[in-house]
């Protein structure tokens, strides 16, 4: 017997002589191990759905509603879809739904529906597989809509990939003996029909896990670093914000003067943080040489009619304030400035619009005479 062979043989009967536990099968023990992250993601989608279902209600009219689910009210959560509109990577199904006010009530109640769906089935490990999926899809749908926002430390972005990472090793590992599927699986249905260890839990081959592991590996790196790259940069290109979520922007278009001197435009704030909006305390109408023609206080620009783009309560809005007018993140509408006082617009003169924000920044768009 050859030295190395012994030294084998010699531990494996030290090991056998002490009496340890022999070695736990990774069909079992990955189920175990991911038990708390199996929980911890099902717990995220549970929070959400049961906060809009069960603990955001007030009195509306001696009726109890909940708040978030109210479509006519302020706060109804698919006002968190206008703010993201500017930075979604799927801007057209999203603008799409906003247009259509069934469409996005149904699609609130279903997304809130889901989520219920897949985080009990998470938390108590029924349905514990197709729950995974349901989760990394959600996760994805998270990122495309909502990805480029936080203000502090990517905070989107993190959830969605972290998500993502998470949902797949719980798919893989299924439910394990910590589950209902558990209870399942001693039915004669699961040991007629093997294919429903894919929908609920039960052991996979050494071989499956391997594919799969290597699969899921390859979809999470490419989701993590090819969004990262699309949303910030970094990685191909220098660290750039996709669109700005720290500081406000408003996109100015379709400027028209009148004979008269009125200004009639459309305004888009098409970046900045939900939480804030973006504050106007003047505008001005410049020559080709930069020289005012016409300008408007804060106190004129209070008196500008606006029209908003979306007519939901809860919608993003431009509005009227003490000085000037404000628009939040997301906020579409076309705006009317009544002839500046003692202006002078000569017809044919090449004119930009500038508006200035309080804090000093500054939008412009070139103008067109009516």
């Amino acid at each position: 017997m050859s030295h190395a062979s012994s030294h084998a043989a010699s531990a494996a009967t030290a090991t056998a002589g002490s009496g340890a536990s022999p070695a736990v099968p990774a069909a079992l023990l990955l189920p175990l191990v991911l038990l708390g992250t199996r929980f911890v993601q099902g717990f995220i989608f549970w929070g959400g759905a049961s906060r809009r279902l069960f603990y955001d209600f007030q009195e509306t009219a001696g009726v109890d509603l909940a708040v978030k689910l109210d479509f006519d009210a302020p706060g109804f959560v698919a006002a968190k879809l206008v703010h993201a509109l500017p930075g979604a990577l799927i801007q057209g199904p999203v603008e799409w739904t906003l247009a259509h006010p069934a469409l996005i009530d149904i699609s609130v109640w279903l997304w809130t529906f889901a989520e219920l769906a897949v985080g009990l089935g998470l938390i108590f490990g029924l349905f514990t597989r197709l729950a995974a999926l349901g989760s990394l899809a959600i996760n994805v749908v998270l990122m495309a809509v909502f990805g480029w926002m936080g203000s502090t430390c990517l905070d989107e972005w993190t959830m969605a990939v972290s998500g993502v990472a998470m949902s797949s090793a719980v798919f893989i590992a299924g439910g394990g003996g910590w589950s209902l599927d558990a209870l399942a699986g001693r039915t004669a249905v699961f040991a007629r029909n093997p294919w429903t260890r894919w929908i609920f839990s039960g052991p996979l081959s050494a071989g499956s896990i391997r594919a799969l592991g290597l699969l899921f590996a390859a979809v999470a790196v490419v989701f993590t670093v090819g969004s990262y790259q699309m949303l910030f940069g970094a990685v191909i290109s220098p660290l750039h914000s996709r669109v700005n979520f720290h500081h406000h922007a408003i996109a100015l278009s379709d400027v028209a003067v009148a004979p008269d001197g009125a200004v009639r435009f459309s305004a888009y704030v098409d970046a900045g943080p939900d939480t804030g909006a973006a504050y106007v305390v003047a505008a001005r109408l410049v020559d080709a040489s930069g020289t005012p023609v016409a300008s408007w206080d804060g106190a004129a620009l209070k008196q500008a009619a606006i029209e908003n783009a979306w007519p939901y309560a809860w919608a993003s809005k431009f509005k009227a304030e003490t000085i000037g007018f404000s628009g939040a993140t997301g906020a579409r509408a076309t705006i009317d400035l009544p002839a500046a006082e003692g202006a002078q617009v000569p017809a044919g003169t090449a004119l930009t619009l500038v508006l200035e924000a309080i804090d000093g920044s500054t939008w412009e768009q070139a103008a067109k005479h009516e």
